[in-house]
This record gives C-alpha cells, structure tokens and sequence, in this order.
C-alpha cells in the first residue's frame, strides 16, 4: 500500500495528511482575497454528515491578473461524522491581465490536505478565457489558504515552476447505471436563470460555467423551497461529455408535517439529457436511511424544468434505517493461527476450546460441526504485507478504512495498521 500516493480527502480529520507547503511550489500567481457573505450560510445536520455551504465575495490581485468574483460564488464544507472532512470552493474571476485586457478565470478549488502550519492545502482546477493565462489550465498549482478571522481567509495559489510537463484535465467520472433505479424519492422544480450565469471559453475547448437557478419541491412526500439562488456548475474538457454539478439545499415539511431541510449535490453529465448521482444530506431522520442509499437523478421537460431522483426499490433500505451508522468493534474471543484464517475457517469462539488436531497450519478446535482454529497465535498478528513495510498490526478487529492487495487497513491512535487476520 503506498500511501504517498493516498491524499485522499476520506481521512483528513481522522488525522491530518501533512503535505509540505514549499515543495516547489515557490511563484504566487493568484493573491484571493475571500470575505465570508454572513448573512448567506445554510446548514445541514445530517445523519451521517454535516453541511456548511458559504457563499462569499473575493478580489484578486497579482503580477497577472486583477478582478472579482462573479455571483454564486461558493464554498461547501462536508464534516462525516466519522471524522472525514471535504472542503471545495467554486467561483469565477472577473477583471484583467497585466496587458489590461479583458479576462475571466473559473476555478474549481479542493482541499487536499494541510500543511505543516495546520493550513489547508488546496488543488486548484483553473479554466481561463485569456490566452496569455491559458498556461495556468495545465500548469501544476497548490493553495495555501490562510484564515484571518472573522470570515476573512487569503487563497495563496502557487505555481511549481521546475515541473515542466503539463498537468492532465481532471476525468469525467460517469454515474453509476448497474442497477435499476426506479423508487423515486424527490422531484424538485427548476426554474433556470437570474444572477449566477457566467460562461468561461478556455483554451484547447475546456468550459467553465455557472447557470444560475431557484428550486422549490410542491409533492406529498416533500413540499419546501430553496434558501437561496444557486448554481450549476458545469465542466468540459477535451474529449469529454460535460459535467454538472447543481449545490442546493431545500427547506419544507415532510408528509407527517415535519420540518426538515434536504442538501442535494447533484454530480453527473449532460449527454443527451441529465444523467446523475446524488449525495444527500437531510435533517429528518424519516430520511435518514437516503444519506446511505444509491441514488440516481435525472430531468423531465414535460410539467417545466424538473430533476427526478431515485433509489433502488430494496425495502430493507427504508423499513430498518440506522440513523446513527454505529460501527461496533469486534470482539476477539480466541487467539488462533493466521494460517488457519487463511483457508477461510474462523476462530473458536471459546478461549477454553478444546485441541482436536494440530499440524503445520496451527491447533484445530471443533464448533458446530465445524472446524475452528484453537489457540497458538498472538491476537494481533496480522499479514506480513503490512509488517514488511514498517506498519504495525491493529491491537484489536475494528473498523475498516481502506482495502488493497495487502489486505484489511485500520488506524489507531492516527496510524495506520493492518487488520489482525483472524478479525
């Protein structure tokens, strides 16, 4: 497992990936300048997650370019309640170039980790209609974002000069259609238009738009209204279908009358028609079983502009929701031989099992007709795929984090270990 390669946002929080600041990254080609909008944050608290979507207001200042951002500019913050945290900010740049010419740059911004001073680290997707920028699209950019307080950050995007090849488009990443989506759970009403709509023409036929929108909900099962304008944001590259992106968060009553607010990011392409994969976020614990489910969107033009989510119909989904995911650690009751594990047959239960058999692979209980492995290997024995690269064995079977080809990865006490092969 080679974890230099894993900056993957899922564990920030559990523990911090700490990702050097100066490696390289040494040309400030962006200065923005952010002022939080306080009378435009909404909230989502959620069953598995929690929603902050901030709308704010920024200026832009350097040796090559000047400007402000456009309206809908945004940023939401996921916090899992499993300690993972997502943070990704979209606006557009209006203003211009060392030459004064006439410019607009669209950046898509992720957070990726944090540096050694605890300040988010950032990778920044840029799209540009000036040519003279046009470099900044495939250029290998890091923010650093520094919070000044009160609602006040600085994004300082940074340019690695000595890497001279260029960085690739990001890949378009096509919603899940394995399955049959056919319980709908939404339908929401979109009106298009109003403040938010910007087009970014780049070079070599990339696209940045925002498409501004109001929604609102009027069926039995839900009947709310949108806090705010939104935006779509849409993406296209080379060579690729167009992506979209609509962030909104709908408040309204429930079919028992209960109020309750619904987070929808709604993430696929527009290739003959909307085709989506929702990540919901509600307040209302009726709902709650949605923040775990596949889901699916797509439109309809035939009553106006409407987006029409789904799930599959498996009503185990909605009929047992665990609202709270509890994830129970699992006991070891016996100590046995990871070369018994290895053929598929578990532990005896029972630390008094009694010895049947005993060979190369270990000692060998019987349980319910069943062979079991009795005794002889410390708990925490796990594969030597993980001890051959300096990672220790987890003390105890516990949650799962990640799974590759050496096996079953936990964390304790903010590192990683691996799984003990009798969990």
């Amino acid at each position: 497992m080679r974890l230099i390669n894993f900056f993957v946002i899922s564990i920030i929080g559990l523990f911090q990936i700490v990702i050097s600041a100066s490696n390289g990254y040494t040309k400030e080609v962006l200065t923005v300048n952010v002022t939080d909008n306080k009378n435009k944050l909404y909230t989502v608290e959620g069953s598995t997650c929690n929603i902050e979507m901030q709308y704010f207001d920024a200026s832009a200042n350097s040796e090559y370019f000047k400007g402000n951002t456009a309206k809908g500019s945004s940023t939401v913050i996921k916090r899992f309640k499993d300690g993972r945290i997502e943070s990704r900010a979209r606006y557009i740049l209006k203003g211009t170039d060392s030459s004064n010419n006439s410019c607009t740059i669209f950046i898509e911004d992720n957070m990726i980790g944090y540096d050694d001073n605890n300040r988010p680290i950032t990778k920044p997707t840029i799209i540009t209609s000036n040519n003279k920028l046009s470099w900044l699209q495939t250029a290998d950019l890091q923010g650093i974002v520094e919070d000044k307080g009160n609602g006040s950050k600085i994004i300082h995007i940074m340019w690695n000069e000595s890497n001279k090849s260029k960085i690739p488009y990001p890949t378009v990443q096509v919603p899940d259609q394995s399955r049959n989506y056919n319980k709908e759970l939404f339908t929401f009403d979109i009106s298009v238009g109003g403040d938010g709509f910007e087009s970014v023409p780049g070079a070599d036929q990339a696209l940045g738009m925002f498409i501004g929108f109001s929604c609102s909900s009027n069926t039995k099962t839900f009947k709310g209204k949108g806090l705010d304008n939104f935006v779509d944001t849409r993406m296209q590259f080379k060579n690729q279908a167009q992506t979209l992106s609509a962030r909104y968060i709908i408040e309204g009553t429930d079919d028992d009358g209960r109020k309750c607010k619904v987070y929808i990011e709604n993430n696929g392409i527009d290739v003959n028609g909307i085709n989506t994969e929702p990540f919901i976020v509600t307040d209302n614990p009726k709902w709650a079983w949605i923040e775990r489910a596949p889901l699916h969107g797509d439109s309809t033009m035939t009553n106006g502009f409407q987006i029409h989510l789904y799930t599959v119909n498996d009503p185990s989904l909605w009929e047992n929701p665990q609202i709270n995911d509890p994830i129970p650690e699992t006991p070891i009751n016996n100590q046995c031989s990871s070369k018994i594990t290895a053929q598929g047959y578990s532990c005896c239960s029972s630390s008094n099992c009694s010895i049947i058999y005993t060979d190369e692979d270990g000692t060998w209980g019987v349980e319910n007709g069943q062979w079991c492995g009795c005794g002889n290997e410390p708990v925490h024995t796990c594969s030597s795929n993980f001890t051959s690269q300096g990672y220790s064995c987890c003390s105890k079977c516990s949650k799962v984090y990640y799974v590759d080809n050496d096996g079953n990865w936990g964390i304790e006490n903010g590192e990683w270990c691996g799984m003990p092969s009798n969990c």
